[in-house]
Formats: structure tokens, C-alpha cells, sequence
């Protein structure tokens, strides 16, 4: 039977248009494809080609529309509903994608390949377990696919099995060494683990991959304040600040780290940066506040703590850091409101009853003062200078006994020997507490 010529003529075209399409001549390609179709409207190969090149020109709807057409032409065109499902996912159409994939799987289980995608969107839809199903079977058809590995470690992590999550990632970076991002998600899970050290080697290689990865630079950065490299973490910021990653904590991650290098007026100069993008922050009004504090500046952190408190009427830290400024002004009636506000808002807060204690204690409001350290002890009984100013109010009291308690109760927590402690153990000789008389061996 003689092949009709309108047929002849759409097969000769779709054959050219392969050749342009290898040469990467997308254009010409397309202009193939689309006359073989005006040649032969039945021409299913002539669609599915046009749509992987529609594909590549990133039109994925006129991509999906050829698909669909190809598939009404041939509803067994396994390909198509494969090329559909990748063309689905650039549409994060993830479900559609699974349903394509799977049509495909039913005509023709020979795609394997199909597995390592549809895991990927099982994994994007959060349904974990059915993608480690299907990418281990990948990894079993097609061992040597470094991308399988990594969908299947990623799949593990989201279930926080990182252990398992790593082996899979490493064994994407054996099979890749070029790709950055096996070794920043390795990174992620050992910074899960507590493995900051192993993080920061995988986030150097990361960087050294992709010297412009924002991620790294964020994780790294993140990783170096942690271990408290903060000369490091500061370049880390610097780079993302270049690269245009224009957000407000990149300012104050920066102004944390000056703040622990000591330098104040830098932290100071991030924390002002930091506000332009949101100027009803309470938590950096507070940051700041403890940087004009620790710079000397007490008036300025008196403005910025109760800026803070305009803001978040219910902040408590900043009712406490507010009483420890008047408290270093000798302001001990306004520290003590302060305090007390601060417990009012977080009642399980000992810090400010630790605080007030001692604001009771420099205005000889000595019971009061008690009351305050015993309730701070109450909630933490862990606190050796809580102790010792415990110790202090009872002697003020002449309450001898209970004093030596808490100084006994301060050296045991305090075990390191120094002019204190050997002051402590010679008030307690003089005063006829040996140690043995509250049953403590500390000697």
C-alpha cells in the first residue's frame, strides 16, 4: 500500500527538525515540526517533538497543549505522558505530574527513569515515605544517578532520619563532586545533629562549587556564630551583603557578632541598618539597647529598651534590661518597678527575681530581698551567686545559720578556689560552721 505524500512529507519534516533540534537550532526546529503537522494533522511524533522544544523555549503551556495532543492521538504514547509530567513540574503542578508518571509506569515499564521523578514530587507533596519508595527503586535500576541519591537523602531528612539523610547525600557526592548542593544539604542535617564542625567543611565546599550561593554563605555564617567564630561569620555577611541579599538579619546577625567582638559602635552602626527595614522592631530596639548599654551609653539604652516596651507592652527581657540600666544608675526604685513588671509578664522569669533581690538589697529592703532570692531559687536552685546574696541578706539579718548554709551551698557550685571562696571558708571557721556541722565535705 503506497505511503500517502502529505505523510511522506511529515515524516521528511520531523526528520529534519530532529537534525535542527541536535544542533540546538530551536527555531528552525519548531518551524519543522509545525509543517509536518499542517502536512499531517495525525502527525503525533511531529507534537510531541514540538512540545519538548516549546519545552526548551520555556513555553510549558503550549508544550503541555502538544502533549495532550500527541496523547489524544495515542493514548499508549508512554513518552508523552512522561514529557507531560516533567513539563507539570516546571508548572509545580506536583500531583499532575505523579498522575502522568504513573500513566506512563502502566504503558511502559521500561521507563525507569520515571521513579527518580515522580519521587521527587512525592517528596515536594510531602508524602515521604512513597518517595523513598520510588527512588530507591531508581537507585536500584540506575545505581550510577547521583540526582536519585540526592532526592532520596532529602526525603529522609524531611522524615529526620539525618543519619540516613547523609549516607544518601554522600553517596550523590561521590557519584558529582561538581554539585553544590549535596554538600549544602549535608551541611543542613549535620547542623541538625550538632555536627557544626562536619557542616562547616561540607559549606566551604559548597562555596568553593558556587562561589555565589546565598545559601551557604547564610548557613555558614549561621554555623561560624555558633562556634563562635565570629571574625568569619562576619565575612560570610559582608558576602551576602554583595551578592544583594538585602534583608534585615544579614544587619543583625553582623551587629551580634561585633557585639561579642566588643565592639559596640559597630553593632550599633547594623542595629540602625537593620531598623530601615522595619522601624517597629522591638527585639533589634532591644538588641541596640544592649549595645548602647555595654558601650556606656545608658541613656540612649534606656530610649531604645522603653521603645521596645512602647511596641511589645508584653516584653519582658526589656523590663529587665530597663532595671538593670537604673540599676547601674543607681536608680534602684525605678530598677525594682522595672523588675517587677518584667515577672508579671513571665512569672517563671528568676533573672528579675535575682535582680530585684539585689535593687531590695541596695536599699536595705532586706526581707524583701530574701523573699526575692528564695523565689528565684525556687524556680532555678542552680544559681551560685543567688546564693551567696542570699548569704548576704541572712548575715544582714543575723540570721548566722542560714547564711552559712547558702555560703556552703555557693562553694559547692562554686568549686574553683579564689580570694572569695577563701573568704567565705574563713568567715564560716570564725563563726563556728565547720563544714562538717551542715554535713558538706568540701575539704
Amino acid at each position: 500500500m503506497q505511503i500517502p505524500q502529505n505523510i511522506k512529507e511529515a515524516k521528511a519534516l520531523i526528520s529534519k527538525g530532529d537534525e535542527l533540534l541536535k544542533a540546538e537550532n530551536f527555531d528552525k526546529a519548531l518551524e519543522c515540526y509545525s509543517r509536518a503537522i499542517k502536512s499531517d494533522a495525525k502527525a503525533n511524533f511531529a507534537y510531541f517533538k514540538r512540545g519538548q522544544v516549546f519545552v526548551l523555549q520555556g513555553r510549558i503551556n503550549d508544550a503541555i497543549a502538544d502533549f495532550n495532543s500527541a496523547i489524544a492521538l495515542n493514548p499508549e504514547f508512554s513518552f508523552a505522558y512522561y514529557k507531560r509530567g516533567l513539563a507539570y513540574i516546571e508548572l509545580k503542578q506536583f500531583r499532575i505530574a505523579i498522575e502522568d508518571f504513573s500513566r506512563a509506569l502502566m504503558l511502559n515499564s521500561e521507563i525507569k527513569y520515571v521513579y527518580s521523578k515522580r519521587g521527587y514530587c512525592y517528596s515536594i507533596i510531602k508524602e515521604y515515605d512513597l518517595a523513598v519508595a520510588d527512588l530507591s527503586k531508581a537507585i536500584e535500576f540506575d545505581p550510577a544517578n547521583a540526582n536519585s541519591f540526592f532526592y532520596l537523602g532529602s526525603a529522609y531528612f524531611m522524615k529526620k532520619e539525618y543519619e540516613t539523610a547523609i549516607e544518601n547525600y554522600s553517596r550523590a557526592i561521590l557519584l558529582n563532586a561538581n554539585d553544590n548542593k549535596p554538600y549544602l544539604s549535608r551541611a543542613i542535617a549535620q547542623i541538625n545533629m550538632g555536627k557544626n564542625s562536619e557542616a562547616l567543611m561540607d559549606l566551604d565546599n559548597a562555596i568553593r562549587i558556587d562561589p555565589t550561593s546565598k545559601f551557604a554563605y547564610q548557613y555558614r555564617a549561621a554555623v561560624n556564630i555558633r562556634l563562635k567564630y565570629y571574625e568569619n561569620a562576619i565575612l560570610d555577611i559582608d558576602k551576602l551583603i554583595k551578592l544583594k541579599v538585602e534583608d534585615k538579619k544579614n544587619y543583625i546577625n553582623r551587629a551580634y557578632c561585633y557585639f561579642h567582638l566588643k565592639n559596640y559602635d559597630t553593632a550599633i552602626s547594623d542595629y540602625n541598618k537593620a531598623l530601615t527595614f522595619d522601624e517597629n522592631d522591638a527585639a533589634t530596639y532591644l538588641y541596640r539597647a544592649n549595645a548602647f548599654f555595654h558601650a556606656g551609653r545608658i541613656d540612649e539604652a534606656i530610649t531604645d529598651y522603653t521603645r521596645a516596651i512602647d511596641i511589645e507592652p508584653k516584653y519582658f527581657s526589656a523590663y529587665y534590661s530597663l532595671g538593670h540600666c537604673y540599676s547601674h544608675s543607681g536608680n534602684y526604685r525605678e530598677a525594682i518597678k522595672n523588675f517587677s513588671k518584667s515577672i508579671i509578664a513571665s512569672p517563671r522569669f528568676y533573672q528579675a527575681y535575682a535582680a530585684r533581690g539585689v535593687a531590695f538589697l541596695k536599699i536595705k529592703h532586706v526581707q524583701k530581698a530574701l523573699e526575692d532570692f528564695t523565689l528565684a531559687l525556687e524556680i532555678n536552685p542552680e544559681l551560685p551567686q543567688v546564693y551567696l546574696n542570699r548569704a548576704i541578706a541572712f548575715r544582714m539579718h543575723d540570721r548566722l545559720e542560714d547564711a552559712a548554709r547558702d555560703f556552703i551551698d555557693y562553694l559547692i557550685l562554686t568549686p574553683k578556689v579564689n580570694k572569695q571562696t577563701n573568704q567565705i571558708k574563713n568567715w564560716l571557721r570564725k563563726n563556728g560552721f565547720p563544714y562538717e556541722a551542715i554535713n558538706r565535705n568540701l575539704e
